[in-house]
């Protein structure tokens, strides 16, 4: 029986749309949905409408609960179909259809009819009544009640969905061990707790690196999403928004949570002393009707053991692998950097750097100053490579650089691009300290996976520079490694107990080249083992350098030579002795104390000295070297540089350095009576210390031709085999009175 006409004229009032509640009206008399319509009419439970679906048989309501999942409540009739459709189809909507969200009213037109208690109670059945007893009041009374139910099941569903996504959430956040990998998922997982996109922020430090000391001017934006995008990796300090800035400050210095209406900062609370905040851009009470309470808390606190715990591995990350003077990488973050792109099979080029003379700056400026000189060497390395792939600091003044191999890359176009990053001098408050480095560099090909093995050969590479002293860089060779090994063995001859190697001098005369007389003798090392074997000089010097054992061998060397000349006998105040000085000898502060010393034991004027060093020594043109020299020069000795030709060779360093001669290499001499270009090289070279007022020994002289080559050009002095190999101390006197010619001096 239709009842329309009892229904109200609709009000003129527009609601605010919100999406009505569903209730579901299941009954085969039509007039009950009628009744129901008219009593509900312009009801609503929380400023949200009433909506009734009908269903007029047990079936239909199937269909209808199958399409429609957010069905609130359903007023069931038992009896339809049959006597217990009401039920079955309660059953199904429990067990089949696997719904137990909507609430079920059961009702039935039969007086005194009701279902047995553990049927309610079997299929969770919210209540009971007859319809005559359901008036409007006691109807609206019962549907409230339900929709209450069904809200709050609904709630514990949707809590206990979010607090399951939040364990699968808090478990990857938590698995993170880079920081900001970490911020970027914890903002990710916010949005996804929300429903929505969000616009936050992740504000806290980078790393622990004083526990407990940091305030917000050290807190930067680890993380950002939405409008603050822009923001990542900013220090909150320059964030431009006033409000969000001043909101999370008051959020980590007060470690509270702090909402204004464009958002709220929540503090994330640590025990380490690491500072930070979550910034959401939404009102608090809008987050939580979208979130709820309880989940923001539990989702902020398992953050900040997250950010705790990722904070400290951060922390012991950058012990182990982040330099803390310069920043740069250490040498085992360069090795799993190295293995990284290794693994790629990529052709890798290793840069093995260091500071030519550091010990020096660190002497001049402190140790402080230069510590903050080694940082911005490997800032103008980060400048100058951007597309390097690691740069470390080894040790002390020491660099590493990892590029991309490969036969289009130029190591001449490398070294030029070093060079010309360090023609600026580093500014250290008022000094201004110009910096040269040294390069030594070795190639990994496709297929070479060790780090340390591609190191150490730029390190050999390295070394070769340092002895050799004669360019700035040197590219590795496995020849380099073999002498290297020897170097070591022979080294080992110098300090080994069981065998170690015997020091002994040998002196060759040099001639004055007009009238062949007496102008010097040149003090020789000779090494031998304890068996008496001979071993190589040359070898044995590099050895000594390589070691650091050259400045007590050239100290005993001063003592010794400085002796045996002194007690010659029969030879003129104005011969002079010739001993050579090695790069590592001048750099080592104690050189000008083991000269004197030498020679005042001895009674030997330095005056009566000529020390001969090699061209390598002047490549650098440094202030040390320059000093050593011209302090000696001023004590009346002299100094000529030894097998000139051979090294840097450059005649324009002549004239500005302080010099008295020069020799020139036996290589020229030997082979210039069968070349051409030989003889035309000493020409030039002895026309050119001519129009500098230098002298001219020749090396190697053994014939009689080439020592008459050399008095026709105007040598001055020649020194070789033709006038006497090089003698022990016991042969000298013999040697002083067969020469029997005037004693004249080497200057």
């Amino acid at each position: 029986m239709s009842m329309d006409f009892l229904v109200p004229p609709k009000s003129q009032t527009n609601r605010v749309a919100k999406s009505p509640w569903k209730i579901l009206v299941v009954d085969d008399d039509p007039d009950v949905h009628d009744v129901t319509r008219i009593a509900v009419d312009g009801c609503d439970f929380e400023d949200r409408p009433f909506e009734l679906l009908h269903a007029l048989s047990a079936e239909e309501a199937r269909a209808c609960l199958s399409e429609h999942d957010d069905i609130a409540v359903a007023l069931i009739d038992v009896v339809m179909e049959n006597d217990t459709a009401g039920l079955g189809l309660v059953s199904w909507i429990r067990s089949e259809l696997g719904n137990s969200f909507t609430r079920l009213i059961l009702r039935t037109g039969q007086p005194g009819y009701a279902p047995q208690t553990d049927v309610i109670m079997k299929f969770d059945v919210d209540g009971y009544a007859e319809k005559a007893e359901l008036s409007r009041t006691k109807l609206i009374t019962a549907i409230v009640t339900a929709l209450r139910g069904y809200k709050l099941v609904l709630s514990l569903e949707t809590n206990r969905q979010r607090l399951k996504q939040l364990n699968t959430q808090l478990s990857a956040i938590v698995e993170k061990n880079a920081l900001s990998e970490f911020a970027a998922l914890v903002l990710e997982n916010f949005s996804d707790l929300a429903g929505e996109p969000v616009d936050g922020l992740l504000c806290g430090l980078e790393s622990l690196s004083q526990p407990g000391s940091a305030g917000v001017s050290n807190v930067r934006v680890l993380a950002a999403s939405g409008a603050f995008e822009d923001k990542l990796d900013l220090p909150l300090d320059v964030i431009g928004e006033d409000l969000v800035r001043k909101c999370v400050s008051e959020c980590i210095v007060n470690k509270t949570e702090y909402s204004t209406s464009h958002g709220v900062a929540l503090p994330l609370i640590t025990r380490n002393g690491l500072s930070g905040a979550l910034f959401i851009g939404l009102p608090l009470a809008t987050l939580n009707e979208k979130i709820g309470s309880e989940i923001i808390r539990l989702f902020v606190s398992n953050v900040a053991l997250g950010y705790e715990k990722t904070g400290l591995l951060e922390h012991i990350r950058n012990l182990a692998y982040v330099d803390r003077t310069t920043g740069q990488s250490t040498f085992s973050g360069f090795l799993e950097a190295f293995q990284s792109q290794a693994a790629a099979e990529h052709p890798l080029l290793v840069i093995h750097c260091d500071i030519q003379r550091f010990r020096f700056i660190v002497d001049g400026i402190g140790d402080e100053k230069a510590a903050a000189v080694l940082k911005q060497t490997g800032h103008r390395l980060s400048q100058t490579f951007p597309d390097a792939l690691a740069i470390a600091r080894k040790e002390k003044d020491e660099f590493l650089i990892l590029l991309r191999g490969g036969l289009e890359v130029r190591i001449q176009d490398i070294v030029a691009r070093i060079e010309e990053s360090f023609q600026e001098p580093i500014a250290i408050d008022e000094n201004q300290i110009s910096l040269k480095l040294r390069c030594g560099i070795a190639t990994a090909d496709e297929g070479e996976h060790s780090a340390e093995e591609i190191v150490r050969h730029a390190s050999i590479a390295l070394n070769d520079v340092r002895q050799k002293g004669l360019t700035n860089h040197a590219v590795f060779h496995p020849l380099m490694q073999e002498a290297a090994l020897e170097r070591l063995r022979l080294a080992s001859l110098l300090t080994g107990k069981g065998a170690q190697a015997e020091f002994s001098l040998s002196y060759q005369p040099i001639m004055q080249a007009s009238d062949e007389s007496i102008a010097a003798f040149e003090a020789l090392m000779r090494f031998r083992t304890a068996s008496g074997a001979t071993l190589n000089t040359m070898r044995m010097i590099e050895a000594a350098e390589t070691s650091g054992l050259i400045v007590e061998i050239g100290a005993w060397m001063f003592r010794s030579a400085f002796s045996e000349f002194s007690s010659l006998k029969g030879v003129s105040e104005r011969v002079r002795l010739n001993v050579n000085l090695s790069p590592r000898q001048v750099q080592a502060g104690r050189i000008y104390k083991d000269i004197e010393d030498a020679a005042a034991s001895a009674g030997l004027g330095l005056d009566r000295l000529v020390f001969e060093v090699t061209e390598g020594l002047f490549v650098n043109n440094d202030q040390v070297t320059l000093s050593v020299l011209t302090w000696l020069r001023n004590k009346g000795a002299k100094v000529v540089i030894d097998d000139f030709g051979t090294g840097y060779s450059s005649f324009s360093y002549l004239r500005k350095l302080p010099l008295d001669g020069i020799k020139i290499d036996r290589s020229f001499i030997m082979n210039m009576e069968q070349d051409p270009d030989a003889l035309a090289v000493v020409r030039s070279i002895i026309a050119v210390a001519k129009a500098l007022d230098l002298s001219i020994t020749a090396e190697g002289v053994e014939t009689a031709e080439q020592r008459k080559i050399m008095q026709e050009l105007e040598c001055d002095f020649l020194q070789g085999y033709l006038f006497s190999k090089p003698l022990p101390s016991s042969g000298l006197d013999a040697f002083v009175t067969a020469s029997n010619c005037p004693d004249l001096a080497a200057g």
